[in-house]
């Protein structure tokens, strides 16, 4: 199974290793061990070889993490994957979502993401969990100013992108609808910074993760997903994986290594995107039989949930 405990630490983890080899050209040897860094990260997570063999197309990109720190995070999760563990709230649920990111980033640009708060100062260059542990020990509080945080990412990313060295990938995380700084509906402010701010959408793909499943707070994000370029809903794990399953056959491997990669794959390449849509069987990379059965259902697009 995959471990629950934070991902170490990318320079932890090899630099010792780096330091014994003093005849190997620096380049060469950052690259191996990032490479072994990346195969470690493959069999922590149960990443699958489809999921693992498209990873590689993400170091195309900056990835941003948006993370909506609102007072409504606290609320408590519809259920836990525990039950005898106390029930998570949101914002512990996305707090391990983000570690998986930060995870799998780290193996793919040393860099590392940046990610930023709706209501707190962003960390940048994240590699590790330690910076994230004492960020996500603060609770949420405040309002969802998403448009002005989004705003702030496309402005200072803005000179990355139009020199051509990397595409934009934004995640935005969020449980509600946008606000003003003091409270007001935003929707079209955000849509606004999505439609207008956002000038080449195909360079700035935004996946939203919805962090509730009342249609009331993130219903807005159906029509922005049909109607909106480059713009990707991710479903919960289990929905998702649910409906995978019901499409590639119960024996089809997705753990939520793999929901994780789905949801950072889905807007740059089709082909991951199309898992769970009828007609789209990914017979080469269905891995034995180790997968618990899961009923076959017909396929309706869910386009939130939660964990």
């Amino acid at each position: 199974m995959a471990s629950n405990q934070p991902p170490p630490l990318y320079s932890e983890d090899y630099a010792d290793k780096y330091q014994q080899q003093p005849g190997i050209e620096k380049a060469q040897a950052r690259e191996a061990l990032r490479l072994e860094a990346f195969k470690h990260l493959v069999e922590r997570h149960e990443i699958s070889n489809l999921m693992a063999l498209k990873l590689r197309k993400l170091e195309a990109y900056d990835i941003v993490v948006i993370c909506d720190d609102s007072g409504s995070m606290n609320i408590k999760c519809a259920a836990g994957s525990d039950p005898y563990a106390p029930i998570p709230t949101r914002w512990d649920e996305l707090k391990q979502t983000v570690l998986t990111v930060t995870d799998i980033a780290s193996t793919l640009d040393e860099d590392g993401i940046d990610v930023y708060f709706l209501n707190r100062p962003p960390l940048r260059n994240v590699i590790g969990s330690l910076q994230l542990e004492r960020v996500f020990a603060d609770p949420p509080r405040g309002y969802t100013p998403t448009a002005r945080v989004l705003r702030q990412v496309l402005n200072e990313k803005r000179p990355t992108i139009s020199e051509g060295a990397k595409k934009l990938l934004v995640l935005i995380a969020t449980d509600g609808v946008p606000t003003t700084d003091t409270g007001a509906d935003d929707r079209y402010g955000l849509r606004q910074v999505l439609t207008v701010d956002r000038s080449r959408p195909n360079e700035v793909p935004v996946v939203f993760l919805a962090c509730t499943d009342d249609e009331s707070e993130i219903g807005y994000l159906n029509e922005w997903d049909s109607t909106i370029p480059c713009i990707d809903v991710a479903d919960d794990y289990y929905t998702e994986r649910r409906q995978i399953l019901a499409v590639q056959g119960p024996q089809f491997s997705f753990s939520r290594g793999d929901w994780v990669c789905k949801m950072l794959l889905g807007p740059v390449d089709r082909e991951v995107d199309a898992l769970d849509e009828a007609g789209q069987q990914q017979q080469r990379y269905q891995q034995g039989s180790g997968s618990a059965s899961v009923p076959v259902m017909e396929k309706k697009k869910k386009k939130w949930g939660w964990f």
